[in-house]
């Protein structure tokens, strides 16, 4: 042991004064080392009596890898919030001392060209709890996994330790897991309080789900647009698990849910042993667990498998076999249900004994889930080869730093990427070394690639699969990188290891201007960065050609332009500034030599306009995900900061100080609404997510008698084209758009081409034609599933629109701009709203009149 005998002792006699519902818990599974301190020994309490805090989890776990030669600690991340992402790895002491080459052994297993003996391979298991904060059985359950794995002392179980190797990471969501802990023990005290009704039950002031922005961490695994994510994907790729349980809850009345899901739901790109074999050797295990305990459960009735999205499905899609867990949520320690009381501890006991049983099921099949996986490799590639396609290529010229994200994305999933190396054009889109990258469909992440550029190439999709949640989960679409699919292989150069350094720079010095092109995705984030330190910036509205320090250089609309001698900074300090924004933001700045053009406007023009330093502020309440993804999106990425004002301060503050609000949905009171109208009619820029769009559409509806509308009421709606059938719900489908590039929204876009996904046949009003700036064109469904029917009800679906009011204007978002944070496109015209809104007030373009 690592620790002294006299602390392991003094928990030992601790323990057996609290020894609590250790029966309750480990009952019938035989003798416990008495030397590693019981959960209740350490935390102070019973397990289930209160919500276990996550740094004590963590604490525990450290201890326990202290003092067994069983259990070990990597931390393998930290959240948003800096807590540490944890797993503890417990099996057997000759394992521990050999881990490294376990994993390296694991590995040869997901190699298609292995030819590795199955002998003496581990199998990999993986506990997963609590990836909704406020699903909070599954960290506590976690806790006693731990202990029990650590310190029984039957034999069978240390048999099976020899020929495994468990992981349990307690919380998936640190973050979430303590927003709830310390709302639901913050109202619990004394006998539990079982009415629904309690505020202990509540979701508090925020919603518990979600993780430091609300994120949901469930449907995080492709996009990986959270740090969590991106942490726990690494990670998985390091040890690509056979069983993944993965614990959550649902609603109070229900017992205990457990897979096969329904066949409607499995995705026909996958193996169908996975649901055939794999997750009824766990069914089985599953039950007899519960049924010696007598907890009702049930099957094949919900949920899916379609998706590798979640944390259920993604080890699907590795070769492993991950597993949904849900039993009735308590909210608290215990709620008054239909079928009569449920407690926290019940459900702690069952998800203790499912993970038991995960256990023994993996070891029991070992060879099966081995075989498996060493095979689901091997058919990936066969799968490949009867593919309509043998390449992709992707890439933009303009936008250097979308590129590398992107790239970034698939080295995350173990995707290999090819640098092209040669010219390439198809569908007249035109590729070029330098900027454009190649990836084979013949490869071991076959199926993960396929989901990332899906275009219902695969999936069997018809009116009887059962989607719970969006049928399109392709991300490349919601990049917006420029990509095409070929039948003819395509010559590649080197293989990209990591995503390219994109190295911005000032070109050259003026004493007369200087300019950069907004089509980097990056380039907000430099124009905030000049603007928070008082750079003068302007705006071009139409393109130029200049000459510059390093000859003539094109500019398009939307381009920036720094004026030197208007400035109230001294001329080096300017200079000094744009170095920096160009290395923040990976921008090429030029030197201007002369104001008088070569081609297009000059730079004294009234064409190029003064821009204002953006003061953002978004009213909350409505839908939190939302907000977390504007917030996320304006503050990590391009460091502008967004304050957060509730309802009831903006009815008593002064909005005059912001030039731009976000309405994030909710229901706005008479007086707020008026107060918001005014404040647009005075010059700001309002800009409405989707539960607010019908009533900021309201407020530019056009009048009859050529006046100014009065303030529209809240709540009030006005359909517009394609919105016939009301708010039917579509399952999240990709459909092809078309964007106004004529539109000071759309500056730094090149191509009208513009996917968007769609929850709802509802678009907006689209009176004036001037005014769309992003609209549906095509009945065609990308990716995704719809019936026809809703395909034609969506096309011509007006997705953003932009219009005048008073000497303001009015954005008004159909779909979620930064929608689960990968859907990059759309949130460019958030910036641009937020940076170029105002430019519509007096200005002429797409159609739409001047305001006088």
């Amino acid at each position: 042991m690592k620790k002294t005998r006299l602390f392991i002792l003094f928990l030992a006699f601790w323990a057996s004064s609290v020894h609590g519902r250790d029966d309750y818990y480990f009952g019938g599974h035989g003798r416990l080392n008495p030397e590693i301190p019981t959960p209740e020994a350490f935390f102070g309490f019973s397990i289930g009596h209160s919500l276990v805090r996550y740094d004590k989890v963590v604490e525990y776990f450290k201890l326990l890898a202290e003092l067994s030669d069983r259990a070990s600690l990597q931390v393998f991340g930290k959240s948003w919030q800096n807590r540490e992402q944890v797993k503890l790895f417990v099996t057997s002491a000759s394992n521990q001392a050999n881990l490294e080459q376990i994993r390296q052994d694991h590995l040869q297993w997901v190699d298609p060209s292995t030819d590795a003996d199955i002998a003496g391979q581990k199998i990999i298991v993986e506990l997963a709890y609590n990836v909704h904060g406020g699903e909070i059985a599954g960290t506590d359950a976690a806790v006693l996994a731990a202990y029990f794995l650590v310190a029984s002392e039957d034999p069978d179980i240390v048999q099976r330790l020899d020929e495994a190797v468990v992981l349990i990471e307690p919380a998936q969501n640190p973050d979430g897991r303590e927003r709830a802990v310390n709302h639901i023990n913050g109202f619990h005290a004394g006998p539990a309080i079982a009415d629904p009704a309690d505020v202990g039950h509540s979701a508090g002031h925020t919603p518990h789900r979600g993780n430091h922005f609300w994120n949901d961490l469930n449907r995080d695994w492709l996009p990986l647009s959270q740090i969590e994510s991106q942490n726990r994907v690494a990670f998985y790729h390091q040890w690509y698990p056979n069983v993944y349980l993965d614990f959550h809850e649902m609603g109070s009345a229900s017992t205990y849910y457990f897979e096969p899901s329904p066949p409607s739901t499995w995705n026909s790109i996958l193996p169908q042993s996975n649901y055939e074999v794999l997750n009824e050797i766990l069914a089985k295990h599953f039950s007899a667990a519960l049924n010696e305990v007598g907890s009702l459960f049930y099957t094949k009735e919900s949920f899916t498998n379609l998706s590798p999205i979640y944390g259920s499905t993604y080890p699907d899609y590795q070769g492993g076999v991950g597993t949904t867990l849900e039993v009735g949520a308590t909210s608290g320690v215990a709620i008054e249900t239909a079928a009569g009381i449920r407690t926290f501890s019940q459900n702690v006991r069952d998800n203790f004994l499912i993970s038991i049983a995960g256990f023994r099921a993996a070891t029991d099949d070992k060879e099966t889930f081995l075989n498996y996986q060493r095979d689901f490799f091997r058919s990936a590639i066969e799968q490949a080869k009867q593919q309509p396609n043998t390449h992709i290529v992707f890439g933009s010229k303009t936008d250097k730093s979308l590129n590398s994200l992107f790239i970034e994305h698939l080295l995350r999933h173990q995707v290999e990427v090819y640098e092209l190396d040669r010219a390439f054009s198809q569908d007249g889109k035109e590729f070029e070394p330098g900027s454009a990258y190649v990836v084979a469909l013949q490869q071991a992440q076959f199926r993960i690639l396929q989901s990332v550029f899906e275009e219902n190439e695969t999936n069997n999709f018809d009116e009887n699969t059962t989607f719970y949640d969006v049928s399109g989960w392709s991300t490349v679409h919601g990049f917006g990188v420029p990509f095409a699919k070929t039948k003819a292989a395509v010559s590649a150069g080197a293989r990209v290891t990591q995503a390219p350094a994109v190295k911005g720079a000032v070109h050259g010095r003026s004493n007369l201007a200087y300019a950069f092109e907004y089509q980097d995705y990056l380039a907000p984030k430099a124009l905030y960065f000049l603007q928070r330190n008082g750079v003068q910036t302007r705006v071009a509205q139409k393109s130029f050609t200049s000459k510059t320090m390093q000859g003539e250089q094109a500019f398009s609309p939307g381009s920036i332009v720094i004026p030197v001698a208007y400035q109230r900074i001294p001329h080096e300090e300017l200079y000094n500034l744009l170095q920096e924004a160009s290395q923040l933001a990976n921008i090429t700045v030029h030197a201007i030599s002369d104001g008088y053009s070569v081609a297009g406007i000059d730079l004294g023009s009234n064409n190029v306009r003064v821009l204002k330093k953006p003061e953002v502020a978004i009213i909350t309440g409505g839908n939190w995900t939302s907000l977390g993804e504007v917030w996320a999106l304006l503050g990590n990425t391009h460091d502008i900061p967004l304050v957060k004002i509730s309802p009831e301060t903006a009815l008593r503050i002064d909005l005059s100080r912001y030039t731009t609000i976000i309405l994030n949905g909710g229901q706005l009171t008479e007086t707020l609404g008026q107060r918001i109208s005014d404040w647009v009619d005075n010059g700001g820029t309002l800009v409405a997510l989707p539960g607010s769009a019908a009533w900021a559409a309201a407020l530019t509806a056009p009048q009859t008698d050529g006046q100014r509308n009065e303030t529209a009421q809240p709540g009030g709606a006005t359909p517009g084209r394609g919105g016939q059938g009301g708010g039917t719900r579509v399952y999240g489908v990709v459909v092809r758009g078309e964007l106004n590039l004529e539109h000071p929204l759309a500056y730094g876009f090149t191509s009208k081409e513009f996917y968007t996904l769609r929850n709802s046949t509802q678009g907006l009003p689209d009176s004036i034609p001037g005014n769309v700036v992003l609209k549906v064109v095509s009945n065609e469904l990308v990716n995704g599933y719809a019936k026809a029917e809703t395909l034609d009800a969506i096309n011509g679906n007006v997705v953003v629109t932009s219009a005048n009011r008073g000497r303001g204007n009015v954005v008004v978002f159909g779909e979620s701009p930064a929608f689960r944070g990968y859907w990059l496109a759309p949130g460019r015209l958030l910036t641009n709203a937020i940076f170029f809104g105002n430019l519509s007030s007096n200005t002429r373009f797409g159609g739409l009149a001047e305001v006088q």
